[in-house]
């Protein structure tokens, strides 16, 4: 997760609204003498360095105000300095070993802090209780904070070291009682400031989805609602009823916003569509999918099959109108599609259901206000990303029937439409980002949540990736940002591995079952990929299907469970795990039968991998997939060797390891990467 993101969280776990991280090279002065003693340099969210006038840095709490030299406007005039900010002595730092902190921290040499008083310039290291992975250091004043902080960056030791300051609510957001009392905190989180989704961060920026429209596809929402009316678009719907679900998605995406009354949207001047869709009937759920996606650029689906953890199939009708919502909407960009993960926790899987598990989806997954898992969220490889719901101990406040409000909904029903919200934001900060921009973006800016999860690990990209919350929580702000210099992704590319035929039998209740290999030798930078699976077997929850990619990036799509569904029919698995990886080398499927007495068999499968053409032309040259070719490319490449890895050492496509493939590597690694 980048830098930006780790600071705007830790900051906000003071309980503040508004985050300054202290990078080291922002402090060369503060090390010395500073030209003002009230004047310091402080990077804000967002990779900005700002100067602030602090009224008295040797108290442990001082108002400030931000000099605006950088926010001059086009004319060369520069606003005067805004006041309302606050800056406290408080310190938070990442790190999981808080004694080595306490250790530095105690040491003359950790710091050059001035200490003109007989105040101990530290006053405590403790844990934060309800985040791991993060301490809070206590300081004499400001200026020690500042200036200690600066000095704990420059050691490299901590992630992330951040000094809490903030910046009274009244002057962000919208004019809404219920967010400045706390009631709608997945907006603005008021217990625990790093478990929302960062909606002043984006708000702030000038974003608030105008110009945007939304689609809730679903039974409809009361459109005369005080709080959806003026949003809502008659030209952009399709004709359908009314319900009390569809009211609260609808609020939580768009709710209007500085009316001064009941709820806010995140997206709260975002144009509101309403499409008629979660029916038994799948034409109906198509023609949804594919009305006016020339005006619809996000559409909201928090709907899907039973959570019961069965295998789900969809018509085909309905998969090709998705694909073509993404492909041919917005002019060619795609309108965007939104999918509650799903609420049947532990015992189903996103795998398991093929709207929200389709590789052209946003599968949302849901977080509580304690910033971890909420109890029913699925687990799942086809996972993107999560927000903000009910779960761990507050529901959501939103729009209802009826006219009223309710402080009681959740589940990734809330979930997604706070996705949609975000990414309104974001396109109205980049009208021109592609369907496959978007989830770039979502990737490359997601916050890593509840960083003490076991679901946690790492692709062979560098990307943070979880079973339970996909590359991470939104943060709306950082995604604005990232929007508003987006450049485009190439064009998409596929490769497959053709079918490739097994007709084995399933060794009964082994766990070590069957593994098949394949080659593939396109190189693509995976976006997504997917498994289609063929097996004839009579009890289909007895199956446990892991695939690795050529990487070694693991993607279970299958668990043992009780569904007594018999056979895989072109079953479809996707996968998100091994984004950014390479798709060229040796891919593995393995399938195990957990249970007794039924006994099946392997017939075949497929793998598709989508993404971009690699720009790589040295892939046994960068053993180790960062891009950037060193000694660590030389000792990967060696083990590989040594270790008969023909995926990561068989350079000249021999199918045979020898000193041949040595001088190959030798070459790649002289040319070079492009």
């Amino acid at each position: 997760m980048s830098g930006t993101i780790g600071n705007r969280a830790m900051a906000r776990v003071a309980a503040l609204v508004c985050v300054c991280g202290l990078a080291a090279s922002a402090f060369g002065a503060a090390a010395g003498a500073p030209a003002a003693d009230n004047e310091r340099d402080v990077p804000v969210a967002g990779k900005r360095v700002a100067r602030f006038i602090i009224e008295d840095p040797t108290a442990q709490t001082s108002p400030a105000s931000r000099l605006n030299d950088d926010r001059a406007d086009k004319a060369g005039n520069i606003p005067e300095p805004t006041p309302g900010y606050t800056m406290t002595s408080r310190i938070i730092v990442q790190t999981s070993d808080v004694e080595a902190l306490r250790a530095q921290t105690a040491a003359p040499a950790a710091a050059g802090v001035r200490n003109a008083t007989a105040t101990p310039r530290v006053i405590s290291v403790e844990p934060f209780g309800t985040v791991g992975g993060f301490a809070v250091v206590e300081t004499a004043s400001v200026g020690d904070a500042i200036e200690l902080a600066a000095s704990l960056r420059t050691s490299g030791a901590y992630e992330a070291v951040e000094l809490a300051c903030g910046r009274d609510p009244e002057l962000r957001g919208p004019n809404e009682p219920k967010l400045a009392a706390g009631d709608i905190w997945h907006l603005r989180n008021d217990v625990l400031a790093i478990a929302d989704i960062n909606a002043d961060g984006a708000w702030d920026m000038g974003y608030t989805g105008a110009g945007v429209t939304v689609g809730v596809v679903e039974g409809g929402f009361q459109d005369s609602h005080p709080d959806l009316s003026g949003n809502n678009d008659p030209s952009a719907s399709q004709s359908v009823g009314e319900s009390s679900h569809g009211t609260g998605v609808a609020g939580i995406a768009a709710a209007v916003g500085d009316n001064g009354i009941g709820a806010v949207g995140l997206a709260y001047n975002a144009n509101l569509s309403e499409l008629n869709g979660a029916s038994f009937d799948p034409a109906i759920n198509a023609a949804a999918f594919a009305f006016a996606n020339h005006l619809n650029d996000v559409k909201n689906n928090s709907w899907g099959p039973s959570d019961d953890g069965t295998l789900h199939d969809w018509s085909a009708l309905e998969r090709q109108a998705i694909e073509d919502s993404v492909n041919l909407g917005r002019g060619g960009l795609g309108t965007i599609v939104c999918w509650a993960a799903g609420n049947g926790g532990p015992g189903d899987r996103v795998e398991y259901d093929p709207y929200a598990s389709n590789r052209h989806v946003f599968a949302i997954g849901a977080i509580g206000d304690g910033d971890f898992e909420a109890w029913y969220n699925e687990l799942g490889s086809s996972m993107l990303v999560v927000t903000h719901s009910d779960g761990n101990n507050r529901g959501t406040y939103t729009t209802s029937t009826g006219s009223s409000y309710t402080s009681n909904f959740g589940g990734t029903s809330s979930a997604s439409p706070l996705g949609m919200g975000a990414v309104a934001l974001a396109l109205e900060a980049n009208p021109n980002m592609s369907w496959r921009d978007m989830m770039h973006a979502l990737v490359e800016t997601a916050r890593k949540n509840d960083p003490t999860d076991s679901n946690w690990t790492t692709n062979a990209a560098g990307h943070d990736i979880s079973y339970a919350f996909g590359f991470g929580a939104i943060d709306v702000g950082a995604l604005c940002a990232a929007a508003e210099t987006w450049t485009a992704v190439a064009a998409e590319v596929s490769a497959a591995t053709g079918v490739e035929d097994v007709s084995a039998g399933i060794p009964d209740n082994n766990t070590t079952g069957l593994t098949r290999t394949v080659t593939l030798n396109d190189d693509i930078t995976i976006e997504s990929f997917e498994l289609i699976m063929n097996a004839t077997h009579p009890y289909v929850g007895d199956l446990h299907i892991t695939v690795t990619s050529p990487a070694g990036t693991d993607s279970i799509v299958s668990l043992p469970r009780s569904d007594s569904q018999d056979d895989l029919i072109d079953y479809v698995f996707t996968s998100m795990r091994s984004f950014g990886e390479s798709s060229q080398g040796l891919w593995s499927v393995t399938v195990s039968d957990r249970g007794n007495l039924d006994v099946g068999t392997w017939d075949d499968f497929e793998i598709k991998v989508y993404g971009t053409a690699s720009s790589s032309a040295c892939t046994f040259a960068d053993c180790d997939a960062n891009g950037v070719l060193n000694v660590d490319d030389i000792d990967c490449y060696v083990a590989a060797f040594l270790g008969g890895d023909l995926a990561a050492a068989d350079c000249d496509s021999s199918g045979v390891l020898n000193v041949d493939d040595i001088d190959c590597f030798v070459a790649d690694f002289l040319a070079g990467c492009p």
